[in-house]
Order: C-alpha cells, then sequence, then structure tokens
C-alpha cells in the first residue's frame, strides 16, 4: 500500500536537498543507465538534457561524460555522442568510461580535475542521488561543487501516487547505498 500512496514520495523527503548550480570549470555529468547500444534510459537521457541545458546556459565551456564501460555497456560515450548531435563541440566533451560505480566516477573525476587544475564543477546527478554523490565528492576533498538536480518523478497530487513504486525503490535503494558506501569507507 504504501508504494501507491503519497507516503512512498515522502519516504525520500530526507535525501532531497535545496541546490542551485554555479557557474563552474566543468559539468560532470553521472551516468545512470543505458538501454541498448544507442539508447540511454529515461534518467540517464534527462541527466543528459540537462547537462545540455547548463552547458548552452554557460555554467562552464567543458562538460565531463562519466559512466560504465564494462558488460557492452558505454554509457558515456552514449551520453557524448547525444551531446554532439544536440549542438555540444566534440572538443567540449571529455569522456571517462574507466568507472563502474558512482564512487569509482567520483575517482576518476577527481582526478580529471586535478590534472587540469579545476577547481569546481557542477554534478548532473538524480535529485535522491544528491546526499550521497556529494558525500563522495567531499571524501575525496572536492568541496566547491553545486548541483544540477533531475527528477525522476513529481510530488503527489491526490490519495493514489502513480509513480510511487518508483519513488519508493530509489529512496530505498539509496538509503542502503548511503550504508554500504559509509561501511566501505567511501564516504
Amino acid at each position: 500500500m504504501l508504494t501507491l500512496t503519497p507516503l512512498a514520495y515522502y519516504y525520500g523527503a530526507p535525501l532531497r536537498r535545496n541546490t542551485e548550480p554555479r557557474p563552474s570549470d566543468v559539468i560532470v555529468l553521472l551516468s545512470h543507465g543505458q538501454v541498448g547500444d544507442q539508447w540511454l534510459s529515461p534518467e540517464g537521457a534527462q541527466r543528459t538534457w540537462a547537462a545540455l541545458k547548463l552547458y548552452k546556459a554557460g555554467f562552464a565551456p567543458i562538460i565531463i561524460s562519466s559512466g560504465s564501460s564494462h558488460h557492452g555497456l558505454e554509457q558515456a560515450a552514449i551520453q557524448a555522442n547525444w551531446l554532439m548531435l544536440a549542438g555540444v563541440p566534440k572538443d567540449a566533451i571529455i569522456v571517462e568510461d574507466n568507472s563502474s560505480r558512482t564512487f569509482s566516477s567520483a575517482v576518476q573525476v577527481n582526478n580529471i580535475l586535478r590534472i587540469r587544475g579545476w577547481r569546481s564543477a557542477v554534478i548532473v546527478t538524480s535529485e535522491l542521488d544528491v546526499p550521497r554523490v556529494q558525500a563522495v565528492f567531499q571524501q575525496l576533498g572536492l568541496s566547491n561543487l553545486s548541483f544540477e538536480q533531475v527528477p525522476e518523478f513529481g510530488p503527489p497530487t491526490g490519495l493514489y501516487y502513480h509513480s510511487g513504486w518508483r519513488a519508493f525503490y530509489h529512496a530505498s535503494y539509496e538509503y542502503a547505498a548511503l550504508a554500504l558506501y559509509k561501511l566501505k569507507g567511501w564516504i
């Protein structure tokens, strides 16, 4: 019953943060998923469009597309291709495809920032991911970050919440991931 009611949305409330993207040295686009060899998951596509919006608005001159490159998945490259199709020049995109999870993406992105001498980044991720992503980057010593939160589902408008299962699942996933990352010392 919980997953069919507005309670599913409010279950994730502690994970939601008020954030505003700030102009930065670079935009970091974290991958979400891939469907087939040319398509991103709906959430991955939404993140890609959010990075495009930030780029077009002048938040940063470079986008780091970070994501999996294993088991036949090329999420970072697909994101980069979609960005180029939308008009972002190839030389304004860095593809980081050596990571398989958020922690390894943060490590790889941190290395790129250090090598390039960049000190600030606006991170594009899903709204419920922000606490974990922020904690990982802070653990790596990066604090000059802002976030573009991509919503996955809107707030409920009645007693029946059609996005309830997805909202409940994602919040549960994030709570478990926060515990796991804490256990591993990643946050």
